[in-house]
């Protein structure tokens, strides 16, 4: 991600750029495309694409293992019931690469319940970083490290903890009487 842009991290400001890069990807490479693979998904509710060129491969799976995330699920909650939001995403090239994904649950848990359990397992990772805000990188070289902008009024808390090249992301805010939360696994690669 590019040094110097701050970043929020609630399930539509991370996928928000890569539903459109994916989209705008998949009118553009079935041009010189060596190879287009539209399947169901599992669920039945969604399609998977797969797009490969002698440039690069671009693939979205809908049905997503949770365990792609490198994170475990809350105890006692669910899939959303929106799971839009949930994807497996790669996007890759010689050149460069990032792979998102992101799976959406809810909990009769309020928020905080939900972030002690996730502070307490994410710290194997390194540093915890809890953010209502935005979240920027700061350092040198591949070990830049979270640094949070807070914005108080926000109801979303953010926890992330790694590097600019791999991060591990929950995003919780309330929901009703409980919570929604979304499990992040961001990893980049390229030419700096």
């Amino acid at each position: 991600m590019p040094a110097g842009i701050a970043y929020s991290y609630s399930m539509q400001t991370i996928l928000q750029p890569f539903s459109t890069a994916v989209a705008v990807l998949a009118v553009v490479l079935p041009l010189v495309a060596c190879r287009v693979d539209v399947r169901e998904a599992r669920s039945g509710r969604h399609s998977d694409v797969e797009i490969r060129t002698p440039v690069g491969h671009v693939s979205v799976r809908t049905d997503v293992d949770v365990r792609d995330t490198r994170l475990p699920v809350y105890p006692g909650a669910w899939p959303a019931r929106d799971d839009r939001d949930s994807a497996n995403v790669n996007v890759g090239s010689a050149w460069f690469g990032v792979k998102v994904v992101a799976a959406k649950f809810e909990s009769d848990d309020a928020p905080e319940r939900i972030l002690d359990f996730y502070k307490d397992e994410m710290k194997s990772y390194g540093r915890v970083t809890e953010c209502r805000g935005s979240v920027d990188f700061k350092g040198r070289n591949h070990a830049k490290q979270p640094v949070c902008t807070e914005k108080p009024w926000s109801a979303d808390v953010q926890l992330l903890t790694g590097t600019e090249d791999r991060q591990r992301i929950v995003a919780v805010k309330p929901m009703g009487r409980g919570s929604e939360f979304s499990l992040v696994y961001v990893e980049t690669r390229g030419d700096d």
